[in-house]
């Protein structure tokens, strides 16, 4: 914005422009403004930029989400055997995680149903089932819509079972998670060995893929 002050003489006519200090505020006399925008054109072409801009980093910011779903699904399937695994040596007694139904989460359900959520409780008759007698510790919640799991284990068991000193009961294995679209970019694993000690898979050769306990590419098998 542009001010001039103009003063008045004695007969009345404008004299020469003064300066002014002052960018706004009141005038003691006349003042001119000239505020600057923008133009169409201008406005056409910023605009026409940010789209550009929006549109290189959505497919960025898509991968960050996808990224983030699959690393807070694998941690709560990390986390659910490391409780069992500590409520069994504190409680000094068999503790079972088993996958929960999808028609009852208070029940164990199938052994590919860990997206459903899970079910660490005291398993005082060993049956890997919760009976009417047997306290459940803690239920976790279900994992991201549209995900798969598959459980595979020695003795082939639904559940993953743990004793008192902290071992399962033969039972070492993995957790195979895979997201909604099956895409093994966003697949993760976890392995579980003998003494319910758990490690993440990991991509070694970098090809944006982790390899299971053999080195394999994991995959996601048909639905």
């Amino acid at each position: 914005m542009r001010c001039s002050t103009y003063a008045k003489n004695n007969t009345g006519s404008l004299s020469a422009p003064l300066p002014s200090f002052r960018a706004f505020g009141a005038c003691r006399a006349f003042r001119t403004c000239k505020v600057k925008g923008i133009t169409l054109v201008e406005l056409t072409i910023t605009l026409c930029i940010l789209g550009i801009l929006t549109g290189m980093a959505a497919p960025s910011f898509n991968n960050f989400l996808q990224n983030q779903a699959s690393t807070a699904a694998v941690n709560q399937l990390i986390g659910s055997v490391h409780f069992t695994r500590h409520a069994a040596i504190t409680l000094h007694n068999t503790v079972t995680l088993c996958p929960a139904s999808n028609s009852n989460r208070f029940v164990c359900g199938r052994r590919n149903h860990w997206q459903y959520g899970a079910l660490a409780f005291l398993d005082t008759n060993n049956s890997g089932s919760v009976d009417n007698n047997e306290t459940v510790i803690k239920r976790f919640p279900a994992l991201q819509v549209g995900s798969a799991t598959y459980w595979r284990s020695f003795r082939n068991r639904s559940f993953l079972q743990i004793n008192a000193r902290g071992l399962t009961n033969w039972q070492n294995g993995n957790i195979l998670y895979c997201p909604p679209g099956d895409d093994p970019q966003y697949a993760r694993q976890i392995i579980i060995n003998v003494a319910a000690r758990v490690r993440l898979a990991r991509d070694t050769n970098r090809d944006g893929v982790v390899e299971d306990a053999r080195g394999r590419p994991i995959s996601c098998p048909e639905r």
